[in-house]
């Protein structure tokens, strides 16, 4: 009798702590992922843990489907990081297997190839860029915030070895290729997002003020920044490498814009640091006016 009140006692209790334990789960809120601010939380871990492809998939699809939301600026300004960095991972790429290309005789036609394959690869993020960009200057207000809301990537720049196998002309395996084109794309993720928040190359600083939470950035630096993006880009279409005269100019003249509206708001806000990185900006755009037949 003792054995069977106990273990209908056990059985009671079981059923009880069952009940409540779904009574838990059923008053638990449920996440709304049809949203923008569910969209944006997925876009932070993505580029938290480098998935960058991902990470620009959900900052595409916060500027489609919620454009009129707080969260479409700072989607805009991530994706924008990011196809920045992928560009000048590309762009590294590209230019080691030109490298390749000078030292290789065996291989100098797959070398070459693969040069090309890896500017092409640029383009799309150039443009990307570009497109972006483009947005920011065309509804710039002194009274708009732009904000970075993102954490620091957990991972941190690594030496390539196998980018510098590439340049010294040797042929890498498919595997290695992959870790090689991986780790490059990664480290100017990393350095493109450093430049980005103001902390130069300084990626300890950078780590250290994104772990406040999200930063506001200055107006005349974001502009500056978003100049100089363009001119490195603007590269990508010149004689050495996709000759593209149309768009060469087209992404030179978007940079001097850039230049000049960065001027006007330093001179309505002087910041001395940011004025010499913008003055050297301008001395650059002149320089790349006189040349003749430039590209």
């Amino acid at each position: 009798m003792k054995s069977f009140l106990h273990r209908r006692s056990v059985l009671v209790t079981t059923l009880v702590l069952l009940i409540l334990a779904c009574l838990a789960c059923s008053q638990e809120p449920k996440v709304n992922k049809e949203t923008a601010e569910y969209h944006y939380a997925e876009a932070k871990k993505a580029m938290a843990e480098m998935k960058y492809e991902k990470a620009i998939s959900l900052t595409s699809e916060i500027l489609s489907q919620f454009a009129k939301s707080d969260y479409a600026d700072r989607a805009r300004i991530l994706r924008m990081i990011l196809m920045a960095g992928l560009s000048e991972g590309y762009r590294s790429m590209a230019e080691a297997y030109i490298s390749g290309f000078e030292k290789s005789t065996k291989n100098a036609g797959t070398f070459r190839s693969n040069a090309f394959d890896y500017y092409r690869k640029q383009k799309s993020a150039a443009l990307g860029v570009y497109e972006d960009s483009d947005y920011f200057q065309k509804n710039f207000s002194e009274n708009t915030p732009y904000i970075l809301d993102c954490d620091f990537p957990t991972r941190d720049v690594t030496v390539n070895r196998g980018l510098n196998d590439i340049a010294s002309g040797k042929m890498i395996v498919p595997d290695l290729l992959k870790v090689t084109e991986e780790t490059e794309l990664t480290n100017k993720v990393i350095l493109a997002l450093t430049d980005f928040v103001g902390a130069g190359e300084d990626r300890a600083k950078a780590r250290g003020q994104l772990a406040t939470g999200p930063k506001t950035l200055d107006h005349a630096e974001f502009m500056l920044s978003l100049g100089r993006t363009l001119l490195d880009n603007q590269k990508l279409f010149g004689r050495m490498a996709l000759n593209d005269p149309q768009t060469f100019n087209q992404f030179f003249q978007k940079c001097k814009e850039f230049s000049e509206l960065t001027q006007k708001i330093l001179k309505e806000k002087p910041n001395k640091e940011v004025q010499g990185r913008a003055n050297r900006l301008k001395m650059e755009i002149i320089a790349i006016e006189k040349k003749p037949g430039r590209g």
